[in-house]
């Protein structure tokens, strides 16, 4: 949703070096409304419509809340692949593709 004032711009994803970050440069928005858009280039490149104008600054909770989550995931990844590892007992088919899922998912 846009902000009230705020107009969505087109932009295209420029490389310099080994940086990249979003251009105005050789994008215009030349028509719409305020569900659609329609922007003209004059390059190709990989293309977006810009809504938030303003840096958008992370909130430390959200922070928090991403290593806590990513950890926890880790740690219950490893216990589920040491227990597919260590129960031979159980082995099948299924348990052999859930073991290669979760070796995918921690890696």
């Amino acid at each position: 949703a846009l902000w009230a004032g705020e107009e969505p711009r087109c932009a295209s994803w420029q490389m310099v070096g080994t940086e990249g970050h979003w251009t105005p440069s050789g994008c215009t928005r030349v028509g719409g409304d305020t569900l659609h858009s329609i922007c003209a280039c004059i390059h190709l490149s990989a293309f977006a419509i810009l809504t938030a104008i303003h840096p958008i600054t992370d909130s430390f909770a959200l922070t928090v809340v991403t290593y806590v989550g990513m950890s926890v995931s880790l740690v219950c990844l490893f216990l589920a692949i040491v227990t597919f590892l260590l129960c031979r007992s159980l082995w099948s088919v299924s348990i052999t593709l859930h073991l290669q899922l979760s070796i995918c998912l921690f890696a």
